[in-house]
This record gives structure tokens, C-alpha cells and sequence, in this order.
């Protein structure tokens, strides 16, 4: 009886509370739009050198998360935020250091799924800003909406399932990787720091320990920036900086003082103005501009999107 006893409270101990998982998980969900946001401000500033960075974010921010969290999960034993929290990974059926193919399909889940995610939301508003859809675009919107609450559904019940000890793991897709979350072994880790290391291996891992706890002191800062540029502090506290004249090229010269579209070269029709530059276009040639892979201004390169078009009316 003790000793099952002992067992018993040694597991609950163990076992993360559903407050420190889900804090994790909120931690992890910030750092992509602070981010965007730091992004967003620097290619303000740069428009023409760094369209690129703008353009790509998505991608740079796959790799550089990838390689991050398999560095963290290689010698941490959890994610990022996971490590954070004192959290590390472990087999659901063992209750061991995960093998490989566990770590690898992990950091797939945790790399790719919020990628796909977030290149799926992006297509969906761009779908939504159409005046007429297909019928493709119609089907694929509502399917849309159908797997986001089959899903938000299902991270429920685990949370229920979790909180009532039914499930070892709060999160669908650790399950699918046989994985489960459990607190660090904070005593074997301070015997291996007071080991007697190489100077070499002690600047090392010296180097490390600042790294790591830098880009945690980092989480918190992006943190308050996704706090600060949230929409309804956005309007009140924050402005973007003014940006500088577009250089002085062939189309430029020839609109600047004619009642031309930059983009067709014709005279505008249903002039539409562009907020983040000022310029005014024919509003079916940003309509179309806008839609495409290009979400900049035509002339200035500034990113921009169909909520920054106001259309124009004139006497004529």
C-alpha cells in the first residue's frame, strides 16, 4: 500500500498542471505575430531593400524556428516554451527520453503545423476580400470553418481528458507522436553542471546557458509588443513611421502630375488612394494587384493590403 501510495504522489508530482501547459502553448502562439510585427516595422523603414523579408516571412520564420526547436529538443528535451516552463518530453509508453523518430516527428508537428496554419489563414482572407467567389473558393472556405472547430473541439477534450487524468497528454498532436510532457530532472541537471568540464567545454556551455536564457528574457518581450500593437491599442499608441519618397523613376515622373494610373498608365478610373503611400490607382488595376502575390504599393513598395484602399469620389 505504501509503496503504491508513493508511486501515486510521485506521478501527480510529476505531471504538469493544465495552467502551465496551456501558458506554454500561449507562449509559444506569441512569438510569430511579435515578430510579424518587428518585421512589419523594419520593412517600413527599408521598403526596397527588404521587400524580400516581408514577402518570405513565413518561410525565414519556418527555418529559423525549425532549427531552433530542434536545438532546444536535442538538448533540452522540449520546445522552447516547454523548456521555458521547466517542461521536457517524454514517451507515453516508456516513460523515457523519446527515440528519434518520436523527436523528429515532434519537431515536425511543432515546425510545419502552425506553417500550414498560418499560409491557410492568409489564403482564406485573401479569398474573403472578393467581391464574387467561385464555387471552389466557397467550399474550401467552409471546410475551412467546419476543421478549425472539429479541431478547437478536440484540444477541449483533451484538456478535459487531462484535467481528469484520463489522458497523459494534453495536446492532440504530442498523442499522435506518442509524447507526453513532464517536469525536468532539475537534480541530475545541476550534478552535470558542477561536473568537472574543459575550460573549453565550460566557456561552451557558458555560452549556451546566456543564449538560451537570452532568447527566454526575448519571449517576453515579444510578448509585450503582441500586447502593444494589438488592434485596439493599435489606433491609439502606435504609428507607423512616415516613410520615405519613392526614388524618382520613369512611371513616377510620368503620374506625378497627371490624373494617370501607375499601374496601366491610363487615365483613372474609380481613382482608389492607397493609405501607407498616397498614391492613387484605377481601382480595378489594386483590386488586382493587391489580390496577387504582390501586397505592396505598385510605386512605393511599402506593404500593404485591401483594408488600406479608399476609394475616391470626384465631380467627374
Amino acid at each position: 500500500m505504501a509503496e503504491k501510495a508513493a508511486h501515486h504522489t510521485t506521478t501527480i508530482i510529476n505531471r504538469p498542471s493544465i495552467f502551465e501547459v496551456i501558458a506554454q502553448e500561449n507562449l509559444s502562439s506569441t512569438i510569430y505575430p511579435a515578430l510579424k510585427k518587428i518585421v512589419h516595422y523594419i520593412t517600413n523603414k527599408n521598403p526596397g531593400q527588404l521587400e524580400w523579408l516581408n514577402k518570405y516571412f513565413d518561410e525565414v520564420f519556418l527555418a529559423l524556428n525549425t532549427l531552433c526547436q530542434y536545438q532546444y529538443l536535442k538538448k533540452y528535451g522540449g520546445t522552447f516554451s516547454e523548456n521555458f516552463y521547466d517542461l521536457t518530453r517524454v514517451s507515453s509508453i516508456t516513460n523515457s527520453k523519446p527515440d528519434n523518430n518520436q523527436l523528429y516527428l515532434g519537431l515536425a508537428l511543432v515546425a510545419c503545423v502552425p506553417y500550414l496554419r498560418n499560409k491557410c489563414d492568409i489564403y482564406i482572407d485573401k479569398l474573403q476580400m472578393k467581391y464574387k467567389l467561385q464555387l471552389k473558393h466557397k467550399v474550401f472556405i467552409t471546410l475551412n470553418k467546419i476543421v478549425h472547430t472539429c479541431w478547437e473541439a478536440l484540444r477541449l477534450t483533451y484538456y478535459i481528458k487531462y484535467i481528469n487524468g484520463s489522458s497523459q497528454s494534453h495536446s492532440p498532436l504530442l498523442t499522435m507522436a506518442g509524447l507526453a510532457l513532464t517536469y525536468k530532472n532539475i537534480e541530475s541537471s545541476n550534478n552535470e553542471s558542477f561536473a568537472q568540464l574543459s575550460i573549453k567545454e565550460s566557456i561552451k556551455n557558458y555560452v549556451l546557458y546566456g543564449l538560451s536564457h537570452s532568447l527566454e528574457l526575448g519571449a517576453f518581450f515579444m510578448q509585450f509588443l503582441n500586447w502593444w500593437h494589438s488592434e485596439n491599442l493599435q489606433s491609439k499608441f502606435i504609428a507607423y513611421p512616415i516613410p520615405n519618397p519613392p526614388k524618382k523613376n520613369d512611371t513616377y515622373i510620368s503620374v506625378k502630375t497627371t490624373n494617370k494610373c501607375p499601374i496601366c498608365e491610363n487615365e483613372r478610373k474609380m481613382p482608389t488612394a492607397l493609405t501607407v503611400s498616397g498614391f492613387v490607382y484605377c481601382y480595378k488595376c489594386l483590386h488586382k494587384h493587391l489580390v496577387g502575390v504582390n501586397s505592396t504599393c505598385p510605386v512605393t513598395k511599402l506593404p500593404a493590403s485591401m483594408q488600406d484602399m479608399i476609394r475616391i469620389y470626384t465631380d467627374n
